[in-house]
């Protein structure tokens, strides 16, 4: 895409290891790498992490020209990646970034060994704007202050333009579709009292990801996981890991 921007934080702990582990953080709609520092942090000691603000979130530019489709902004982070000479990593992605992460298993495999996808969008039983729109405040109702203060902020940054935009290309994704084609180790995450991933949606895409898949719920938590439960997505990203360890060794 023309003019587009992306921002990529690297954490480490100590000298990076040639051929050491590997964590790609993308974050969800409207948000920004910030909702990562944590889960960040508690990846670091095990390998290297990058956390992306992806084109038009974390205050960066819109892109110009054509408005973007989820395979354009997978394209944008697989270009990233390649230039950091990342391969096989475990990614951890968030509501719309899970759609970004799943697109990147299927058409980048030699960036993406497995991934943890956190609350996947969009449940297709309610394939509506408006019904998404009402989960997410019924699911915000059992978010901490502390996480509302950093998706406030967030989505302010991003503006109602650029959030309208990136809920199009939400909708327009065929997630069902592209997971069926998915080959990696995945576990897919959600928050117990979570509306917008409801169990029967993460029930029915661990379906079509086969014997890869695992679901976990994790309690007191909602939509925002990886804020306020970062270790519980931690541990799930290191198990993927080992996984795809084990299916390399």
């Amino acid at each position: 895409m023309r003019g587009t921007w992306v921002r990529v934080h690297r954490v480490t702990e100590g000298p990076a290891r040639p051929g050491g582990s590997v964590f790609v953080l993308l974050h969800g709609l409207g948000v920004s790498a910030r909702e990562f520092a944590t889960l960040a942090h508690l990846l670091s000691t095990t390998g290297r992490v990058h956390i992306l603000d992806l084109p038009g979130h974390g205050g960066l530019p819109r892109p110009r020209g054509t408005a973007p489709e989820i395979a354009d902004l997978a394209a944008v982070v697989a270009e990233v990646l390649d230039g950091a000479d990342v391969r096989s990593a475990v990614v951890v992605a968030h509501s719309m970034g899970a759609q970004v992460a799943t697109e990147l298993l299927v058409t980048r495999p030699d960036l993406v060994a497995g991934a943890v996808l956190i609350s996947p969008v969009v449940d297709t039983a309610a394939h509506r704007v408006l019904i998404q729109a009402v989960r997410l405040v019924g699911s915000s109702l059992h978010e901490t202050p502390r996480t509302i203060a950093i998706t406030a902020r967030a989505y302010a940054a991003c503006g109602v333009r650029w959030f309208s935009t990136i809920v199009r290309a939400m909708m327009r994704y065929p997630v069902e579709e592209r997971m069926a084609r998915v080959r990696a180790p995945v576990v897919l995450m959600r928050g117990e009292h979570d509306a917008v991933t409801p169990v029967r949606w993460l029930e029915a895409l661990a379906g079509l990801l086969g014997d890869g898949a695992e679901t976990r719920t994790v309690p007191g938590a909602a939509h925002n996981v990886v804020v306020d439960h970062a270790g519980a997505v931690a541990r799930a990203a290191l198990d993927v890991l080992a996984r795809t360890r084990a299916g390399t060794a």
